[in-house]
């Protein structure tokens, strides 16, 4: 059905916005995994980096919920919104039990564990689970994903690169 694949995650951040994009392509079993820590929030360099895919690719941002306590939750809802602003065609999810559903094993496999590039606050990290949290929802995506999976499982791992 689809050659190729493009997931991104975005973490927005007052330090850092966690940026991962997942390339996956179904015919050559193999994900490629690049990711940028942009510092702030500033969405021009979000849309410089996802390029022309970010009105193709499957973009989730990680919403944030105030809790009323922290001076940082208006700065915060603030880069989410403008965030979103700027990707008009990108998901906003909460990642409620994120860490339930997207699991440390399954981030390893796919290459968005570990990253040369240190945030603040494990912000790639976060970019990598909204993404992976989004493809899980999603019919086509989340296919895709348990291929990857199965594949592993049976011992015929897909190559994973990560830049």
């Amino acid at each position: 059905m689809f050659k190729v694949t493009h997931l991104a995650g975005v973490d927005p951040g007052i330090v850092h916005t966690g940026v991962v994009l997942l390339t996956i392509d179904k015919d050559q079993r193999c994900v490629v995994v690049d990711h940028e820590a942009v510092p702030g929030s500033d969405v021009t360099r979000v849309q410089q980096f996802l390029g022309g895919l970010r009105n193709t690719a499957h973009v989730f941002i990680e919403g944030y919920k105030p809790r009323s306590v922290y001076d940082t939750d208006a700065r915060m809802a603030k880069a989410v919104n403008e965030i979103k602003a700027g990707l008009p065609t990108a998901t906003v999810l909460l990642n409620t039990g994120v860490k339930k559903v997207v699991k440390q094993p399954l981030m390893e496999l796919l290459g968005c564990w570990k990253f040369s590039t240190p945030t603040h606050h494990q912000d790639l990290r976060s970019a990598a689970r909204i993404a992976l949290l989004g493809a899980l929802k999603q019919e086509h995506t989340n296919r895709l994903i348990a291929d990857i999976v199965r594949d592993h499982l049976r011992g015929d791992d897909w190559n994973v690169t990560a830049a």
